[in-house]
């Protein structure tokens, strides 16, 4: 990165955003705009190419979101910083806020656009834009794929395919998205730790959820239910309804 102009790529599905953003950054000095990009794989190309220094990267877009093309560029080991635009989505700010990454709703307010890029011009030269990439994936469970070993051979799956994981003493079954269940050689204390925190909770001592299926939670039954190819009910312990409450 430079020390001078902040070279940016803008990146939004929608013509009228780009046309937004494209004004109110030709207001804001030392920038210089290197393109425009309405889906993520036509922003790789050019990230590729172009090497900004900051994408304006909306979020939610059909096909790969803002987060798939973020994960997909810290693969190629490519040193590019992000602000990220979203309408308001709370779980995705809170991905967004928990690895430092600064956001901004839609519509985009111009002071707060120009103050973002400010923070970012101050913080450019910090050497770890891969390891907020990382913490913010792996909030997500979009990291790498896992490799479990089950009892006949392993596989190698999704984090974001598991609807959710019980145990069954020294082993764990997880059932996916798909509705296929799987048994796994490892305990469930083990593949919480492995899959960390982020979109994963641990809703009793034999029950572990992936947040983004849960479709209801009875305050009064303790019941929560989540929806993949088909619906499953789980007991969720009454010391972590506070907490399952708090993250959804």
């Amino acid at each position: 990165m430079t020390d001078t102009r902040i070279t940016i790529l803008i990146v939004d599905d929608e013509p009228e955003a780009l046309d937004l953003l494209t004004i109110l950054l030709e207001r804001i000095e030392g920038i210089s705009l290197v393109g425009r990009a309405e889906n993520s794989d036509d922003a790789l190309g050019q990230v590729i190419e172009k090497e900004p220094d900051l994408l304006l990267l909306d979020i939610q877009m059909p096909g790969k979101s803002g987060f798939d093309l973020a994960g997909r560029i810290r693969e190629l080991g490519l040193n590019t910083g992000y602000i990220f635009i979203t309408a308001f989505d709370e779980y995705a700010i809170q991905a967004v806020r928990a690895a430092a990454f600064d956001y901004l709703l839609k519509p985009v307010d111009p002071s707060e656009l120009e103050s973002a890029i400010g923070r970012f011009r101050q913080n450019m030269e910090q050497k770890v834009l891969g390891e907020r990439i990382d913490d913010l994936l792996a909030n997500l469970g979009l990291g790498p794929r896992l490799k479990l070993n089950t009892r006949t051979g392993f596989m190698v799956i999704d984090p974001m395919e598991i609807v959710c994981c019980t145990a069954d003493g020294n082993y764990t079954e997880i059932l996916l998205s798909n509705n296929r269940k799987e048994t796994i050689s490892i305990n469930l204390g083990s593949l919480s730790k492995e899959l960390g925190g982020g979109i994963f909770f641990r809703i009793s001592r034999s029950s572990l959820i992936n947040l983004r299926y849960v479709t209801h939670v009875g305050n009064k039954t303790g019941i929560c239910r989540l929806q993949g190819e088909s619906v499953i009910e789980l007991k969720v312990a009454r010391n972590r309804l506070r907490k399952l409450e708090s993250l959804l």
